[in-house]
């Protein structure tokens, strides 16, 4: 292989074309869209034109197969196992956005076939490449007591934070705000469908919930960003001690316990009526506390922000830190491509998902729906 990466993409929506597509087309010395696929024919030919791709398809298979694609970068919505196959049968580099899985059967299945595959599996957790993130994970290295970790995701309308975006085919941004009932509707209906119904209920347990499901549907897709950036600076959880949802199952939060008897609270919280994105890691020990404050996933180039405090003397210093301008999503895409090229395995591989896939799964079995007994 060359130096450049020949890139098919299966999945041409919105994370496609707000991050992955311009990333891929900014370096044409390093990548070559080569071919595309989505199930709409509008969407698939208003982004080959674009991107300027003569290969293109309605059927992912045959993005998998083409003698003109080194890489698959698989970024549709839902499940991916199908398109997996097809990539790992055809002996293509693998580059997958998160989940790998829906459930931990099926993510382990799609590890098992990720390892028995010719190419290379990366799975795209881009917080992981995050520099703020980076060297927060320095600082919690070198904590001497963490006591206590806080995951907290105030989560809007996705069209709060997509609305700037040209996302083809063009179509006006819809108005006014986004409407709760309308917005945990439309989460519900996804956490009913055939597709996904058997994951969610083997995260939680066979017959669970309509809430159950919508809560485990936001495990698998917006806090397993948390969950895998949270081992990445803490290692593996020990053991869930209570886990709980409300809201419709549009909240919930959680509480883990980490070797050294560190506490992890987690909490998700869908907010669709205000317009701020607000993700928050905040790490605590006696001496030091950090805290990451991630922007919204679809802003490209929006530096994450890291917040010290600690003691100089008698004197509370508090140090904002802005660690860099590089684009999380083009770091990772961009390890992938060394990767590959060097002929070892990413740092991020499916592994990576069983792991998160066993505490997600862990968290979806400790739901209590309803609250326990009022206090007198």
């Amino acid at each position: 292989m060359s130096g450049k990466l020949r890139a098919g993409v299966i999945g041409c929506g919105g994370i496609a074309q707000m991050m992955h597509l311009p990333t891929l087309a900014e370096r044409p010395d390093l990548f070559e869209i080569t071919a595309v696929a989505d199930i709409s024919e509008a969407v698939l030919n208003a982004v080959a034109d674009r991107y300027r791709v003569a290969e293109r398809s309605r059927d992912f298979r045959d993005v998998a197969t083409s003698p003109n694609v080194d890489a698959v970068f698989v970024l549709s919505s839902g499940r991916h196992d199908a398109a997996l196959e097809a990539a790992y049968a055809a002996g293509k580099h693998v580059f997958v956005e998160k989940p790998l899985g829906f459930g931990r059967p099926e993510t382990e299945r799609l590890a098992t076939a990720a390892h028995a595959a010719r190419g290379f599996t990366m799975v795209g957790y881009h917080k992981r490449f995050d520099p703020a993130y980076l060297a927060l994970c320095a600082l919690v290295k070198a904590m001497p007591d963490l006591r206590y970790v806080e995951a907290t995701v105030l989560h809007p309308d996705d069209g709060a934070y997509r609305e700037h975006h040209a996302i083809l085919p063009w179509r006006e941004p819809k108005r006014p705000g986004p409407d709760e009932a309308q917005t945990n509707a439309g989460a519900r209906q996804e956490a009913q469908s055939a597709d996904l119904r058997e994951g969610l209920d083997a995260t939680v347990r066979p017959g669970a919930t309509l809430d159950e499901r919508a809560a485990a549907l936001m495990l698998w897709q917006s806090l397993i960003h948390d969950i895998n950036a949270l081992r990445g600076a803490l290692g593996e959880p020990e053991r869930v001690l209570s886990s709980s949802v409300w809201n419709e199952g549009l909240a919930q939060h959680s509480l883990t316990q980490f070797g050294g008897g560190v506490r992890v609270s987690m909490s998700w919280i869908s907010l669709p009526g205000v317009k701020h994105y607000e993700e928050r890691l905040r790490f605590v020990s006696p001496n030091l506390r950090a805290t990451l404050v991630f922007p919204s996933p679809y802003i490209r180039h929006a530096p994450t922000r890291l917040e010290v405090e600690r003691m100089e003397g008698e004197t509370l210093v508090v140090e904002d830190r802005v660690v860099s301008y590089d684009e999380a999503f083009r770091a990772e895409v961009h390890h992938f491509r060394e990767s590959v090229l060097a002929g070892k395995a990413p740092s991020i591989t499916a592994d990576e998902a069983v792991k998160d896939a066993r505490w997600i799964e862990a968290i979806g079995r400790s739901y209590v729906a309803a609250p326990a007994r009022d206090v007198h």
